[in-house]
């Protein structure tokens, strides 16, 4: 399914001409977005790397600086979900819902997919990395508002087939996790970009292999234990 089939989830469709203005500001939103901090950037400027003389643009089609985060989530998070609903699919039907590193490939693989994706999926990666700990617009809190029921649904079975867990750490672990997965893969392939000038699919395969092993290794340690 293609990223812009997610641009009006929940809002009647859109003429073919404001579709494409609606895509071309949230491309250049998500470079500017990435590139830098998101407070630095101006909805103005958006709208100019979009090339829109209307000074107005972007407040006339997502309304504020919220509403186009919400819009760069809303783009690229459903191919996340649906990717990982198939392997959660594919886990329970295969009877593996105690593997806690088959959970983690869950977690861990469909936002490494979405960070390969060319139109702007490492983008979408940065600047949920930026958002985890935000202190307007977070992560946490956009994407629950959002519903989420893919990420529901693994946090679920890992809580069930990893140790009992007091449900005090819901949260932590969830922001641990999170901020290990994103800025993980953010801060990792820009140091590999301004080294290498690209990632290759070695190196892909080893981060994607850490990044696996490490969450499944918190899904099975115990809440207040020791690793």
């Amino acid at each position: 399914m293609d990223s812009e089939d997610h641009l009006n989830t929940g809002e009647p469709a859109l003429r073919p001409g404001t579709l494409a203005t609606r895509i071309r500001i949230l491309r250049a939103a998500e470079e500017l977005f990435s590139a830098g901090a998101i407070d630095a950037v101006s909805l103005q400027r958006i709208g100019r790397e979009a090339g829109q003389r209307n000074h107005s643009a972007v407040q006339y089609h997502f309304g504020d600086k919220e509403g186009v985060l919400i819009a760069i989530l809303d783009r690229h998070t459903p191919a996340i979900s649906e990717h990982r609903n198939a392997l959660l699919d594919e886990i329970e039907e295969r009877g593996q819902a105690a593997d806690l590193r088959r959970l983690a490939e869950a977690f861990v693989l469909p936002v490494v997919r979405k960070a390969q994706d060319p139109d702007g999926g490492m983008a979408y990666v940065r600047i949920s990395a930026q958002l985890i700990g935000h202190p307007e617009h977070t992560l946490v809190r956009l994407d629950e508002a959002r519903g989420r029921a893919a990420s529901r649904r693994l946090a679920r079975l890992a809580t069930a087939a990893g140790p009992e867990t007091p449900s005090a750490f819901a949260l932590p672990r969830l922001m641990t996790l999170t901020g290990l997965l994103f800025h993980g893969i953010s801060d990792w392939s820009r140091v590999l970009e301004e080294r290498e000038g690209a990632i290759s699919e070695g190196a892909w395969s080893v981060m994607t292999e850490h990044l696996v092993t490490v969450v499944a290794a918190h899904f099975a340690v115990e809440a207040g234990s020791s690793p």
